[in-house]
């Protein structure tokens, strides 16, 4: 059985069973933090676009440091 890796964190899990499809998370913590950050981007999405069409809503280049 090949190991999958989960959407959220990135570690490695196994399968529990063969049948359906493949999870993507490789906890119940994992599936609720992701749901989280979905609301979170939604709202965050209708506000941006709101403010865009408001004309309030300025486009900004943001620098990421890694």
């Amino acid at each position: 059985m090949e190991a999958l890796y989960c959407a959220c964190c990135g570690r490695p899990f196994k399968r529990a069973h063969q049948r359906g499809p493949a999870p993507l998370y490789c906890s119940r913590d994992c599936r609720r933090q992701i749901e989280v950050r979905r609301r979170t981007w939604t709202a965050m999405e209708s506000v941006g676009a709101r403010a865009f069409q408001e004309g309030r809503g300025e486009i900004r280049a943001v620098a990421v440091g890694w």
